[in-house]
């Protein structure tokens, strides 16, 4: 029951990113005329942005499930499925966000390119270091770096929350608030897997037994 109610958490945590990105992707292939500048990046780059949201989607919807540790002891073959095509979607999405943040007019400008680039590099390493550890069968190692690597991924969620409540509370727009809004979304989202799951660097060491 728990980890139903994890799963279902987790899924509640997408959902901001999930419900953009399907009307984003629907948005990009239909005909526009003038449209503000945050829409028309996305307008004038179909191919990219597909490139990125429709990864992204599949990501979301695949990450909550590998944490379900009933579905991970049930169905091991679709467990290690999924695990390949939440790697492979994230690694695609991010390469894509990647592109998109230097070829279109990042809000944010040259802090939000580096803080893009550094978060997609960390959740790219930390995807392929767990699959690393799962193939060398170190699997409480594995499921550190993959829960690291969905963290990572959710800050763009995690930075909706926050987008909505600026321009609920202090009508501060999408566009002013959105840099200062991802930073408090990748804190929040690292704050709350070191709560989860401590780093075993802070964890005291077993003691050495001495002969």
């Amino acid at each position: 029951m728990r980890s139903t109610i994890t799963t279902l958490l987790l899924y509640g945590l997408s959902w901001p990113v999930l419900r953009d990105s399907i009307d984003r992707l629907l948005f990009v292939w239909q005909s526009h005329d003038a449209l503000p500048l945050v829409d028309q990046r996305y307008a004038a780059h179909p191919i990219a942005t597909t490139f990125h949201l429709l990864p992204g989607l599949i990501f979301f919807l695949i990450a909550p499930l590998q944490f379900h540790p009933g579905l991970r002891r049930k169905t091991p073959q679709l467990h290690r499925l999924a695990g390949r095509t939440f790697i492979a979607t994230g690694i695609t999405s991010s390469l894509g966000v990647m592109y998109m943040v230097l070829v279109f007019p990042a809000l944010g400008g040259l802090l939000t390119q580096i803080v893009t680039w550094a978060i997609c590099l960390g959740m790219i390493a930390a995807m392929l270091l767990a699959l690393n550890s799962a193939k060398r069968r170190r699997f409480a190692r594995h499921q550190r770096l993959m829960r690291l690597a969905f963290a990572l991924g959710l800050t763009v969620s995690t930075a909706r929350l926050y987008i909505f409540a600026a321009d609920a509370l202090f009508s501060i727009p999408f566009e002013q608030s959105f840099t200062i809004a991802s930073a408090l979304g990748l804190a929040t989202n690292l704050a709350a897997l070191a709560l989860i799951d401590p780093s075993p660097f802070l964890r005291p060491r077993p003691p050495t037994v001495t002969r």
